[in-house]
């Protein structure tokens, strides 16, 4: 029986791809998904090798595909997709995708699509069933659970791949080439407070800085845009030299990946000092605009009186403490990559303060492409986790992928986009993270790659009502299936000339 995408090319690659979308496979319940590859490569005669990433009855699968007549010579290469998709609305990924066609455009009637990354799983199935496409030996590596924590790559054994070449089908922008990502870890620090019962007649305040642009840390890092909490740190420690502040707690950012857009901080002060706080806050905010131009055009600092007289305050020695650890972690870009014009190498971001009646806890995200400069920058937390009495934990370190731009797979894929798509790749390194990055850490002496065609609005889902012609300007994730062709012929070249290239 036929369905939408019958008759679109590649035919048998869409083909693939729409029958993953009727199996829902959201991050942490890829069991089905698991289960149907592990029986296509057993009905087509292959080896799948399937662990426990996760948990006893689901896990990362390798499929042997052996190499088409004539290459058995060239060594193995490595197919690398990740299983899982980010489905949304929240209640929605248990139920098949509602697949529409909006001239050419791919979409998914009121959910996300999961092109990320069913294109590339579709891929490595059709090298599967698809006996006449030239290649060397292949190793299909499907991962479990990319889009909530990477654990699948994190988990995979170092000891299960033979190949050492590894083809990621994960970038999302048709045209580039990437060859570097970021690896990341989390400082937490706690410290512990020392508070006092508030003297008589002080008068407390809510002092906000709003309407930062905030953004992801690793992609918007080096944008020019402001932690708000570090700003409203400034403001606190430059005020707190001239008037006597008593603070009650200061807190900001709700994710360890992102810039804070907002913070605020309760202070106690007396009442002769109220309107020296006023003018100050409006004089920071004058600052504040100043220093980020239209970087942050909408960034604002305010007062608030209207609160409650909270029962304790920090004692001044501890409300010193704080505010000296926040103001000295390393916030930014702390060096740009030598290799890559324009890449970061490596940052950190000061992106979670919460403040308890016996405790501040400080989260700092830190990422680098370079793996000693990562654990230079861990250092320098712990310094001054030591120098404030804080205690340090590191939770979530994993290495990065610097780019190589002598790479052989490098030059071999630029060749072959040349010949397939008539134009010159772009060569590019993130500042995030990728399972590849992941992968190659475990072994370290892989040529990695990442590569993929263009997938719009990637994770938002295409509202239930769309109409095709109507709405195709609307948010929703969508790929355009007139450019599937050209790219997947491009993948298709550079296998094989991995292949011949490997023969000479």
């Amino acid at each position: 029986m036929g369905h939408l995408l019958t008759d679109v090319e590649p035919v048998g690659l869409l083909d693939h791809f729409y029958k993953l979308t009727q199996i829902p496979h959201p991050s942490g319940g890829e069991r089905a998904i698991c289960l149907y590859i592990c029986d296509l490569a057993k009905r087509h005669g292959l080896e799948a090798i399937m662990d426990k990433a996760g948990g006893d009855d689901f896990g990362n699968i390798i499929v042997k595909c052996p190499a088409t007549s004539g290459y058995e010579k060239a060594p193995t290469a490595v197919f690398q997709s990740h299983l899982d998709m980010v489905s949304l609305p929240v209640g929605h990924s248990d139920v098949p995708l509602d697949l529409l066609l909006d001239g050419t455009m791919l979409r998914a009637r009121g959910s996300t699509l999961g092109a990320d990354n069913g294109i590339a799983v579709a891929m490595a199935l059709s090298l599967i069933t698809e006996p006449d496409i030239p290649h060397g030996s292949l190793e299909l590596l499907f991962t479990i659970n990319e889009e909530a924590g990477m654990t699948g790559a994190i988990m995979l054994s170092d000891k299960v791949l033979q190949g050492r070449i590894l083809i990621n089908i994960d970038s999302q922008q048709k045209g580039t080439l990437t060859v570097s990502s970021a690896g990341a870890n989390i400082s937490i620090l706690r410290m512990p407070l020392k508070m006092e019962a508030v003297e008589n007649g002080l008068m407390p305040v809510l002092i906000r800085i709003t309407g930062g642009r905030g953004g992801h840390s690793g992609l918007e890092i080096n944008s020019g845009r402001a932690n708000a909490g570090i700003l409203l740190t400034r403001l606190l420690y430059g005020e707190s030299k001239k008037v006597h502040l008593y603070l009650n707690n200061i807190n900001w950012g709700n994710v360890d990946n992102a810039i804070p857009p907002e913070a605020g901080a309760v202070v106690l002060v007396r009442p002769e000092d109220l309107r020296i706080i006023k003018d100050a806050v409006q004089r920071w905010e004058e600052i504040f605009i100043k220093e980020y131009g239209k970087k942050e055009e909408q960034l604002r600092v305010s007062l608030d009186e209207d609160l409650p007289v909270p029962d304790f305050v920090m004692n001044n020695t501890t409300a010193e403490r704080v505010l000296s650890l926040l103001l000295v972690l390393p916030n930014g870009v702390h060096k740009m990559s030598s290799d890559m014009e324009g890449l970061v190498e490596t940052s950190s971001d000061v992106a979670k303060v919460r403040t308890s009646r016996t405790e501040l806890t400080v989260n700092v995200s830190q990422r680098s492409s370079v793996d000693s400069s990562l654990d230079a920058i861990i250092d320098r937390c712990e310094a001054v986790a030591n120098l404030s009495g804080a205690q340090l934990k590191n939770v979530g370190t994993n290495y990065g992928w610097k780019p190589d731009m002598k790479s052989r797979l490098l030059a071999v894929c630029k060749d072959a986009y040349r010949q397939t798509l008539g134009e010159e790749p772009r060569v590019v390194g993130i500042h995030g993270m990728l399972e590849c990055g992941l992968i190659k850490a475990k072994y370290p002496d892989m040529d990695v790659i990442s590569m993929g065609p263009t997938i719009i609005d990637a994770h938002a889902p295409t509202k239930a009502d769309f109409i095709p012609g109507v709405d195709s300007d609307t948010t929703g994730e969508r790929i355009d299936t007139a450019r599937m062709p050209g790219f997947w012929e491009f993948v298709k070249t550079v296998l094989k000339k991995i292949a011949l290239l490997e023969m000479r």
